[in-house]
C-alpha cells in the first residue's frame, strides 16, 4: 500500500513536470464548466495542480485509516468519558463522607464539582445545600436548591422540605411555615413534613394551628404519645395565660370568671399536674385571687402529692396563714417524716408568728433531710430570737448547701419568742 501511494506520488510529479516542459506555464490553457445557471472557468494548468492535490490528500487519510483501527478511536473515547465519570464518581462519594465527618467546607466543594456531571444526582444538591447552610453561606444553598429544582422537577416536594429545614434552622419562621403548608396541601401524611411543622409552629407559638395539627399527629404517629400529651398541656397552658391577659379590656372580676371556667374545664390530670398548677396559680395571684389559688394547690396535693407543690405552698403568703396550718399540720399525721413538709410548716408558722413551732419544725427538718434552704430559714430566725451563735452555725450550713433564694417571711424581733 505504501509503494502505491509512493508511486502515486512519483506519476503526479512526472506529470508536472511534462506539463512545464511542453510549455503549459506560458499557455497553461482554458477550461470551462457549465451547469444550468452555474459556470466554472479556470487554466488547464491550475486544475492539474488541484487534481493532484486531492489524490494526494485523499490518498494520505486512505493510508492513515489503514494504520489507525476506527474501532480503536471509539474505544478510547468511551475509556476517556468513563474515567470522567468515575472521577465525578469520586468527588461525590468523597463529598458524601466528608459530609457524613461534618467537614462541611470540604464535602460544599467537592459535590458541587461533581454536580454537573451525567452521573452525579439530586442528593450533590441536596447535600451541598446542607453543607452551604452549616458554614454560613446562604445565598450557595439557596442556588443549590434551585439549581435541583430546576434539574430534578419531580424532587420538588423533597427539595422544598428540605427548604423549610434550612429556612427554621436559620430563624426565618414564617418563610419556612409558608412552605411547609404550600407542601402540608400535596403531602399531607408525611411524617417529616409534620414533625417539622409542629416544631416551627412552637417557635412562633401559634397555639391555634398546633392544636389544629394534633389530631393529624397523631393518627399518623408523627411523635410520641407522651410528646403529644406534653404538647396538649402546654396549649393549655398558653390559653390560661390568653384569657388571664383579657383582663388588659375585662373587668378583673370578668378575667378571673372566665379563667376558672376554662381551668374547670380541664382534665383532671392537667389540674393535678406541677407545671400547670403551679401556671395557674400565678394568673390567679395577677388577678389578686391568692385565696382561689391556696385552694387549687390543696386540691392538687389531695389528689396526687407533690413535693415541688408542697414547698409552693410554704412560700408565698395567700393570706390565709391561719387556715394552712390546720391543713399542712393535718397532712403531716399521714406524713410526719416528711422533709419538705416540716419545711412549709416552719414558714406557714413565722408567718403565724409562731416562733417556736417554726424553730422546732425547721431542726425536724434539718434531722430528717438536710437542705439549704431548712438551714437559711433556720439561721435568720435564730439571729432574730438572740441565738447568734447556734444562727452562724446554721448560716455556715447554709453557705455550703446554698442553691435556691429565702422567701420573704416576717421575722420576730430582736430577743421576742412566742410558741
Amino acid at each position: 500500500m505504501i509503494r502505491l501511494f509512493i508511486f502515486s506520488l512519483f506519476a503526479i510529479m512526472v506529470a508536472l513536470w511534462v506539463t512545464l516542459y511542453l510549455g503549459f506555464p506560458s499557455d497553461p490553457g482554458y477550461l470551462l464548466i457549465a451547469f444550468g445557471s452555474y459556470t466554472f472557468e479556470t487554466s488547464l494548468f491550475a486544475l492539474l495542480v488541484a487534481s493532484g492535490v486531492v489524490y494526494l490528500m485523499a490518498r494520505l487519510v486512505f493510508v492513515l485509516l489503514q494504520w489507525i483501527n476506527p474501532k480503536l478511536l471509539f474505544q478510547l473515547g468511551r475509556s476517556v468519558r468513563k474515567r470522567r465519570r468515575a472521577r465525578a464518581r469520586s468527588d461525590t462519594i468523597e463529598g458524601l463522607l466528608y459530609f457524613t465527618r461534618g467537614n462541611w467546607q470540604s464535602s460544599y466543594n467537592l459535590l458541587t464539582k461533581s454536580a454537573g456531571d451525567t452521573d452525579a444526582s439530586v442528593v450533590n444538591y441536596l447535600a451541598a445545600a446542607y453543607a452551604a447552610h452549616k458554614i454560613g453561606q446562604k445565598d450557595d444553598w439557596i442556588k443549590c436548591l434551585e439549581q435541583a429544582e430546576e434539574k430534578y422537577p419531580k424532587t420538588r416536594s423533597t427539595i422544598n422540605l428540605l427548604k423549610a429545614q434550612l429556612l427554621f434552622k436559620s430563624g426565618k419562621l414564617e418563610q419556612s411555615v409558608a412552605v411547609l403548608e404550600q407542601l402540608k396541601k400535596n403531602s399531607l401524611n408525611d411524617p417529616s413534613l409534620l414533625h417539622l411543622l409542629k416544631d416551627v409552629y412552637v417557635k412562633l407559638e401559634d397555639w391555634q394551628a398546633l392544636k389544629e395539627l394534633i389530631p393529624t399527629l397523631e393518627k399518623n404517629e408523627v411523635i410520641e404519645p407522651d410528646d403529644i400529651e406534653q404538647i396538649q398541656m402546654r396549649i393549655f397552658m398558653e390559653e390560661l395565660y390568653a384569657s388571664c391577659a383579657k383582663r388588659n379590656n375585662l373587668s378583673n372580676q370578668d378575667a378571673l370568671t372566665q379563667l376558672m371556667r376554662l381551668w374547670n374545664k380541664a382534665p383532671a390530670r392537667y389540674r393535678e399536674d406541677e407545671k400547670v398548677v403551679k401556671h395557674y396559680v400565678e394568673l390567679l395571684n395577677q388577678c389578686d385571687a391568692q385565696g382561689e389559688s391556696v385552694k387549687v394547690i390543696e386540691v392538687a396535693l389531695s389528689k396526687n402529692w407533690n413535693e415541688a407543690l408542697i414547698l409552693r405552698y410554704g412560700e408565698q403568703d395567700f393570706g390565709e396563714s391561719q387556715q394552712q396550718l390546720l391543713v399542712a399540720e393535718n397532712w403531716l399525721k399521714s406524713r410526719p417524716k416528711n422533709a419538705n413538709l416540716l419545711l412549709c410548716l416552719g414558714r406557714i408558722s413565722m408567718r403565724n408568728e409562731l416562733w417556736g413551732k417554726a424553730k422546732e419544725y425547721y431542726q425536724a427538718s434539718i434531722k430528717i433531710s438536710p437542705s439549704a434552704e431548712a438551714y437559711g430559714e433556720l439561721s435568720r430566725l435564730l439571729k432574730h430570737l438572740g441565738e447568734v451563735q447556734a444562727s452562724e452555725t446554721y448560716l455556715q450550713s447554709y453557705g455550703d448547701l446554698i442553691g435556691s433564694e429565702l422567701p420573704k417571711l416576717p421575722l420576730p424581733a430582736q430577743n421576742k419568742f412566742t410558741h
